[in-house]
């Protein structure tokens, strides 16, 4: 029997999501780039410094995220560490594209609007990502039920299943 969880009209959706968040990627990518590179260069930094900062941050968010994506996957709790890096990021960047803004407030929202509607963006897309990995642990056996289990406790806030890690379980593995 087929997996309902993969038909055409789900991968449809999540390719039609992938493709606005890589536009809404280039957009924001262009804007918030330009404006943390005013704002590096307001505050007399270098123009080498002004270049690589803006990607300093986006690369911060970008490994965070992924790796939130794959502790997501593999069932495992992500830790304070890359929620930390993706919250500094993402309020890092918000706040230069706010900085160089016009002192208005629909100035300022209209600085902001980029990087929020990126943000929200991939956070959906990560979610669909998720999910399908969720729905295929769902329709598989074995080491993809387990982790599909350990998943859905980590999601739903059950504690994670005890396991004993492989240097205790075989005597020559002992450190």
């Amino acid at each position: 029997m087929a997996n309902p969880h993969s038909s055409w009209e789900d991968r449809a959706i999540r390719w039609i999501t992938t493709v606005g968040v890589v536009l809404l990627a280039a957009i924001a990518a262009v804007i918030s780039y330009r404006h943390m590179y005013l704002l590096v260069r307001r505050h007399g930094e270098t123009s080498w410094t002004a270049v690589l900062l803006p990607l300093s941050v986006d690369g911060m968010i970008a490994v965070a995220s992924m790796s939130l994506l794959a502790d997501s996957r593999q069932g495992r709790r992500s830790g304070l560490l890359p929620w930390t890096l993706l919250v500094l990021g993402s309020a890092a960047s918000l706040a230069a594209n706010v900085a160089v803004a016009e002192p208005p407030v629909v100035g300022r929202l209209i600085a902001a609007w980029p990087s929020c509607a990126l943000i929200g963006a991939y956070e959906l897309l990560m979610r669909q990502v998720r999910h399908s990995a969720t729905c295929s642990a769902e329709s598989g056996t074995g080491a993809s039920a387990e982790a599909h289990a350990t998943s859905q406790a980590v999601h739903t806030g059950a504690e994670k299943p005890h396991r004993t890690p492989p240097w205790r379980r075989h005597p020559r593995m002992r450190r």
